[in-house]
C-alpha cells in the first residue's frame, strides 16, 4: 500500500442517474449541515472533504460517497503524478462513478478541511483501512439529539389547530409531522433516523379504534351481559393489537436507509400479553415480574434491523430485583406516612407525595437501564445510565411549567425528554457500522424486501 498522503475533493458535481435535490439532502445528513453551510459547498467550486489519506483510504470515501451520488475526486500531493484510479467499487455503488477521472485540477481556493469533515459513519479511515486489520475494537457511540423547544412548538400548535378544525382527522398527519421530527434529530454515529409511515394508514387504525369504542358503548347501553363479553373479546384482541402496532412502527423506522422490522406472532404474544398478565393478577403479583420479563423479551428479540434480530438477556431475578426494592420503598413510605400523619395531616400528605416520586422515579431509571444494558443487536450492545436524581428533576420541572402555563410548555418538555434520553444512552460498535449497514442492506434485497403487513394500519399505539 502506498504512504503517499490523497486528498479527496468535491466540486459540486453530482453523478448521472442521481436527483439533485437528494444528493444535496444526503449530502446533508451525512455531513450534519445546516442550509447555509450545504449551499456554500455545493457553489464553492473545490472543497477538500479529507486529506491526509492512503490510496486505499480516499477510494473508499469517493466509493461511499458515490452511493449518494455525490462525484468525488481523488487529488494527490503537488508534484505527484496520480496513479489510474480504481472506480470499480463506485460503479458498482453508482453506474456513473466509473467516469470519474483521478483529479481535477482547479483555481479555485480550497474551503477548509475541518469546516466539512466527514462524521464518525462515514466512509471511515482512521489509523487504518478496515482491510488492514482484524481486531475489533470497542467504540461508544452515543445518541444525540438536535432538537429545540421553539421549533417543535410551531409544529405541535399547528398540529393542534389543525386537528381541532378537522375533528380530529388531521391528528393522524400530526402524527407523521412529530414523528418525523422527532427520529429526524435523534441521530447515531452523525446519522439521523427516518420516519417513513402513511398518514392515511395511522388514519385507518384510529378509524377501527373509535368503531370499537363506539361498539363498546353500545354494547353496555344494550346489555349489561353484552358489554361485559364484549370487554373480554378486547381483553383478548390486546395481543393482536400489539403485535400490529409493533410491527408498523417498526416497519416505518429506518437508519442509513435499512428499515427496522418485527417478526412477533400473535400466538405468543397471547401468551405474554394476556395469560402472563392474568397469572400474575391470580397470585396477588406474585408472576407480575416474571410476566413483565416475557412481554420485553418478546418485544426485544422479535424486533430486528434489516436482517439482524435483537437479542436480550436480562434475568428473572433481575426483574423480580426491581419490584422487590419498589416494594421495599413503598413499604418505607407508608411507615414514614404513618408517623408523619400523627404530627400533622400536611406532613402526611407530604410523605405520600414523596413515596409516589421516589417508587416511580426508581422505577422507571433502573428499568429503563436493565432494558438496554442487557440488549444486544449482532456484536454491539446497547447501553443506558439513567440517574434518579436527574430524571426526577427532569419530570418535576416538566410537570410544573406544563401546570404553570396552562399546557403550552409541553413541546418544550417533550424534547428536554428527548434530549435527557439521547445523552444517557449509547450504542458500543464493536465493528464497523459501515459494513454492518451493508451487511443488513444486502440480506434484506437478497430477501426479496421486507415483509408486509396483513393489515398495514397502524392501530394506535
Amino acid at each position: 500500500m502506498s504512504n503517499t498522503a490523497y486528498a479527496v475533493v468535491f466540486h459540486g458535481e453530482i453523478l448521472d442517474g442521481f436527483e439533485h435535490n437528494q444528493v444535496r439532502y444526503e449530502f446533508a445528513r451525512l455531513f450534519g449541515l445546516d442550509t447555509d453551510r450545504l449551499e456554500q459547498i455545493f457553489t464553492q467550486g473545490r472543497v477538500i472533504l479529507k486529506r491526509g489519506l492512503s490510496r486505499e483510504e480516499a477510494d473508499h470515501y469517493i466509493a461511499k460517497l458515490g452511493e449518494i451520488g455525490a462525484l468525488a475526486r481523488l487529488e494527490p500531493p503537488h508534484g505527484v503524478t496520480p496513479p489510474a484510479q480504481d472506480t470499480s467499487a463506485t460503479a458498482h455503488a453508482a453506474p456513473a462513478a466509473s467516469a470519474v477521472p483521478a483529479s481535477r485540477p482547479s483555481a479555485a481556493p480550497a474551503t477548509s478541511v475541518a469546516s466539512v469533515a466527514l462524521p464518525s459513519s462515514a466512509p471511515h479511515a482512521a489509523a487504518a483501512p478496515a482491510a488492514m486489520s482484524d481486531s475489533k475494537e470497542e467504540r461508544r457511540l452515543p445518541f444525540e439529539f438536535t432538537g429545540t423547544g421553539g421549533e417543535f412548538f410551531r409544529i405541535w400548535i399547528v398540529n393542534r389547530l389543525l386537528s381541532i378544525v378537522t375533528l380530529g382527522i388531521y391528528s393522524a398527519w400530526a402524527k407523521v409531522r412529530t414523528n418525523r421530527y422527532f427520529y429526524g434529530n435523534t441521530r447515531l454515529d452523525g446519522n439521523s433516523f427516518e420516519y417513513l409511515a402513511d398518514p392515511v394508514k395511522i388514519l385507518k387504525g384510529r378509524l377501527i379504534a373509535f368503531a370499537l369504542f363506539a361498539t363498546a358503548i353500545v354494547a353496555e347501553k344494550i346489555n349489561p351481559i353484552l358489554s361485559i363479553a364484549f370487554s373480554l373479546l378486547l381483553f383478548f384482541a390486546v395481543p393482536w393489537i400489539v403485535v400490529r402496532g409493533l410491527n408498523f412502527r417498526n416497519q416505518n423506522v429506518a437508519w442509513r436507509g435499512v428499515r427496522f422490522g418485527f417478526d412477533g406472532r400473535v400466538g405468543e404474544a397471547v401468551k405474554v400479553f394476556a395469560l402472563w398478565p392474568l397469572a400474575g393478577v391470580l397470585t396477588l403479583g406474585l408472576l407480575l415480574p416474571l410476566a413483565m420479563r416475557h412481554q420485553q423479551r418478546f418485544m426485544i428479540e422479535n424486533s430486528r434491523y434489516g436482517a439482524s434480530h435483537f437479542e436480550f438477556s436480562a434475568s428473572v431475578k433481575q426483574f423480580y430485583l426491581l419490584y422487590g426494592v419498589c416494594f421495599l420503598i413503598a413499604i418505607a413510605g407508608f411507615v414514614t406516612m404513618s408517623i408523619a400523619g400523627t404530627i400533622h395531616p400536611v406532613l402526611s400528605s407530604l410523605a405520600i407525595a414523596l413515596t409516589y416520586f421516589a417508587v416511580f422515579a426508581y422505577f422507571k431509571t433502573t428499568y429503563t437501564n436493565l432494558i438496554y444494558r442487557h440488549t444486544m443487536l449482532a456484536d454491539h450492545r446497547l447501553d443506558a445510565d439513567y440517574r434518579i436524581g436527574s430524571y426526577l428533576a427532569l419530570v418535576v420541572v416538566n410537570g410544573l411549567l406544563i401546570v404553570l402555563t396552562l399546557g403550552f410548555f409541553a413541546p418544550w418538555a417533550k424534547v428536554r425528554t428527548a434530549r435527557y434520553a439521547a445523552e444517557h444512552i449509547c450504542l458500543h460498535a464493536t465493528d464497523s457500522l459501515d459494513n454492518f449497514v451493508a451487511e443488513q442492506r444486502d440480506a434484506v434485497s437478497a430477501a426479496g424486501g421486507e415483509i408486509g403487513e396483513l393489515f398495514d394500519v397502524d392501530i394506535g399505539l
